[in-house]
């Protein structure tokens, strides 16, 4: 499994042609998201900056995510995926934000809400917010990373081409 270099390619490109600002908050994939957008030619146009929040403390004390909605839904689950990303809209603001938590690889400690290989992901634009929670099969933390990567440039080539209208 490969990233789709085309699809980053495109979509880092239409961000630096309109000026969009892109942020993320990245808790499993612990920064991988970012160093992909930096790898793109066009990303010091655009990339503004990441958070990892991998520990819970962090998710609640720097990007003030409710301990609550933590013991309630998992700290991988789409509610606290999108209160990263409210949190992140306040610490680094763009146009585009980002938020992935899930559970990489077998050994994740299951739970009512998930288990190995899901993965949350929300993305906002100019107040439209879309969520999605996807399953990756594979066990291997770099596949899903990878799936979870691509499955992201999805989404938010989705949001995108509202805009491109």
């Amino acid at each position: 499994m490969n990233i789709n270099e085309e699809k980053l390619n495109r979509l880092g490109e239409f961000m630096s042609d309109r000026g969009y600002k892109l942020s993320l908050a990245e808790s499993m994939p612990a920064g991988f998201f970012t160093s992909i957008w930096s790898l793109q030619t066009e990303a010091g146009n655009y990339l503004q900056g990441s958070i990892v929040c991998y520990a819970e403390d962090v998710k609640i004390n720097v990007l003030n995510v409710p301990n609550s909605l933590i013991k309630q839904y998992s700290a991988e689950s789409i509610e606290v995926t999108e209160s990263m990303l409210e949190g992140l809209k306040i610490l680094i603001p763009a146009e585009i934000h980002i938020a992935v938590t899930g559970k990489a690889f077998s050994g994740c400690e299951d739970n009512n809400n998930t288990s190995a290989g899901d993965v949350f992901l929300c993305i906002s634009f100019q107040n439209v917010l879309k969520s999605l929670k996807i399953h990756c099969n594979s066990r291997n933390a770099a596949e899903v990373f990878i799936e979870s990567f691509n499955a992201s440039l999805d989404l938010l080539e989705s949001i995108l081409k509202a805009d491109s209208k």
